[in-house]
């Protein structure tokens, strides 16, 4: 491994790649909602929460720690652009910093889904979609901050949890 900082544009390939692999999974969920299948019909807001929580961040959450952590060290699209999750200090991550680097890295994506399932169902609930959106929007944006500023490219999540992404050698 180097202790170089990985390209930006490196990271977003390993990006596009992976959520490819993502928009599949979502795509077959729709599938699914077209084709007459509705775990929501009716639910309250908790459990609308719970079941698309269930159905779509976990899932991918599942595989960026399963990939991260296992023997290769990164998910598809990182194998793909030859780069690396480790520890900050270098080494291998450990599982509850992969867990805790995605955990961070999909709270804004399950903020979002807070929010609009409120806007959605015109449920009076603004007092929470107001603020989870703008949560999302600012993490999303000091996300993004870090990863252009920081001369080693760390984004929000691996600063929080305390791993970098590196290229593989």
């Amino acid at each position: 491994m180097t202790g170089e900082a990985v390209p930006g544009a490196r990271r977003v390939v390993a990006l596009g790649w992976d959520y490819l692999l993502i928009v599949g999974w979502l795509a077959l969920l729709a599938g699914a909602y077209l084709l007459g299948v509705r775990p929501l019909a009716g639910a309250p807001l908790g459990v609308a929460d719970l079941v698309i929580t269930g159905l779509s961040v976990l899932p991918v959450w599942a595989y960026l720690v399963v990939t991260e952590a296992g023997a290769a060290q990164a998910t598809w699209g990182k194998r793909r652009a030859r780069l690396i999750v480790t520890a900050a200090a270098g080494g291998r991550a450990g599982l509850a910093r992969i867990m805790t680097r995605n955990a961070v890295k999909l709270l804004p994506w399950e903020l979002a889904h807070l929010a609009v399932l409120r806007f959605w169902t015109a449920e009076a609930e603004s007092v929470i979609a107001v603020p989870a959106l703008v949560l999302c929007y600012a993490l999303v944006g000091v996300t993004v901050a870090l990863a252009v500023l920081r001369r080693d490219r760390a984004a929000l999540h691996d600063l929080v949890a305390g791993t970098r992404v590196v290229v593989r050698t």
